[in-house]
């Protein structure tokens, strides 16, 4: 009878990892406190990751691989529709294992420099995600040539995480992602081309 498949626990793994980061940062955790934290012998995880950088960096990794999957997927409706999709996909890659982890990663990193380092990082893979996405929304005529995109992109993005700290003042998803998309949609114009004009 063949062996049974081993059952692949690593996000459950990333998940306590990254809780851990955010709640004591980078310099201060240690690859015995993720092993605690992950109910994982430190060998364990050092020969899986290799270090606790390498733990901290497939953790974004694997919320990146998410928002890029998203952003593959082909959806109908109207501009509304594919902002909408554009914060779920974002919230997948800034944000893998819920928003209060990044936005305790992003404090811890105002006083580590790796942990800053690697959050650049994958908040330029975010940026290039969003970009090629806008430039797909264009090619599908869902709005018409959007200027001085960089600017539109490093808006959307960063205005994101300042939606999403109202999080921590208690406001709901739901809310957030209105808020969100209600502001992303003045800096776009949707097309003519696939606007059905009002009174038809």
């Amino acid at each position: 009878m063949p062996a049974a498949k081993k059952k692949d626990d690593t996000q459950e793994i990333l998940t306590a990892a990254l809780a851990t980061f955010a709640q004591k940062g980078f310099a201060q955790t240690s690859l015995a406190d993720l092993a605690k934290a992950t109910g994982r012998p430190a060998e364990e995880l050092e020969k899986r990751f290799g270090s606790k950088e390498e733990v901290l960096i497939a953790g974004f990794r694997w919320g990146q691989t998410r928002m890029e999957e998203d952003f593959r997927r082909m959806i109908t409706g109207g501009l509304e529709d594919h902002i909408g999709l554009m914060f779920d996909a974002i919230l997948k890659g800034l944000a893998p294992f819920g928003p209060e982890v990044h936005l305790n990663l992003i404090y811890q990193a105002t006083q580590d420099k790796i942990l800053m380092e690697i959050i650049k990082r994958s908040s330029r893979s975010v940026n290039f995600a969003v970009k090629a996405y806008l430039a797909q929304m264009v090619a599908l005529s869902i709005v018409d040539e959007i200027e001085e995109v960089e600017k539109v992109n490093e808006e959307m993005v960063s205005s994101f995480i300042q939606y999403l700290a109202g999080v921590l003042q208690g406001k709901k998803l739901p809310a957030i992602k209105k808020a969100w998309v209600a502001h992303v949609g003045k800096m776009l114009k949707p097309s003519a081309k696939t606007t059905v004009p009002a009174g038809l």
